[in-house]
């Protein structure tokens, strides 16, 4: 089965799948990147997109047989760009095919309608035959998934962040139909597990492809419920309607319902912080997007009197003393 790599959440994997490739995430590991550091300026790219760049070119993901970038971010769409060009002069040999999903999150009639027509273009393209049954696939996934959240939720939480955004994550790895099957498997094995205890808190922030923030703020005595990211609370949260005109119900899926970089509304995250103790904004030096958005949000918890604290460190590495000093004072704060 050929192989297709998406950058983030927001292409179709229910496209790819009835088109039959077998769909997987992009997320390299933290190596080094000597392609990206000697074509990719400074301060521009995250370390995660410049990591997906270095393992297209570099050769080191040689499975490939397609990528597809959406649009919904300026990091992924100049990295498009960028490997169209890398192709074009010859500096990496053997790219996969490369596809731009012109998916635009801006809420307008002509937006909307324009998706849709890109996202019928790419079934064309594609020839995606067989969506009936990939969409069931992913709503078995979504509704595993759910299953998973609801032991997060409530005053007794049953399931810990760290290990709920490695369950729900690895959605974007496997072949959807047996990862319905495991989660189902671990909802039934979290649910005989003695509650957590500790401050409940949400992440809001950069998104996390990684667990080490959830390990750090955990290591502290607090529960993380829930976060506002497409690898964790907001991943295939809404089934897609299974009507006559598959197409249209799988954008509507995407454009609506997948958060995105460009997702204008802050409505879940208001929603979900008013049950929380406290609140972790995550925005590390890289950030280029959440930072505009931080001082209203920040405004509008003080108001409620919901307590946050600001990290600017990357989790991804080991967080210095200090910033596990700021996380603790404040669980320590949320626990009084």
């Amino acid at each position: 089965m050929p192989v297709a790599g998406m950058t983030s959440n927001t292409v179709p994997w229910e496209l790819l799948r009835a088109a039959g490739y077998f769909p997987v995430m992009l997320n390299p590991s933290g190596e080094p990147t000597p392609v990206a550091d000697r074509f990719m300026e400074d301060g521009v790219f995250s370390a995660r997109i410049r990591g997906i760049f270095d393992g297209i070119t570099s050769g080191a993901w040689p499975f490939l047989k397609m990528v597809v970038i959406p649009r919904t971010s300026e990091q992924e769409h100049k990295c498009f760009l960028y490997l169209r060009e890398m192709g074009r002069q010859g500096l990496s040999k053997g790219l996969p095919e490369l596809y731009l999903y012109n998916l635009l999150h801006t809420r307008s009639a002509e937006a909307e309608q324009y998706g849709l027509e890109r996202t019928r273009e790419f079934s064309t393209y594609l020839q995606a035959d067989d969506l009936a049954t990939a969409i069931e696939e992913s709503n078995r996934a979504c509704r595993a998934i759910r299953k998973l959240l609801a032991f997060r939720e409530g005053a007794e939480p049953r399931l810990s962040g760290t290990e709920a955004l490695a369950l729900i994550g690895a959605v974007y790895f496997m072949d959807r139909a047996e990862y319905a099957q495991l989660a189902d498997e671990a909802a039934a094995d979290f649910s005989r597990h003695t509650p957590l205890r500790g401050p409940r808190v949400l992440i809001k922030g950069s998104p996390l492809h990684h667990t080490g923030l959830h390990r750090a703020i955990e290591s502290h005595g607090a529960v993380v419920i829930a976060e506002d990211d497409w690898w964790g609370s907001r991943a295939l949260t809404q089934e897609i309607a299974e009507h006559d005109d598959l197409v249209r119900a799988i954008f509507r899926a995407y454009y609506r319902e997948a958060p995105s970089p460009r997702e204008a509304s802050n409505e879940w995250f208001l929603a979900r912080s008013a049950t929380v103790d406290g609140v972790v904004f995550y925005l590390p030096q890289e950030d280029d997007v959440l930072g505009w958005d931080y001082p209203g949000l920040r405004e509008a918890l003080d108001q409620r009197g919901t307590p946050s604290l600001l990290l600017r460190e990357d989790a991804a590495n080991d967080l210095s003393s200090e910033c596990h000093q700021r996380i603790a004072e404040f669980v320590r704060k949320l626990d009084t």
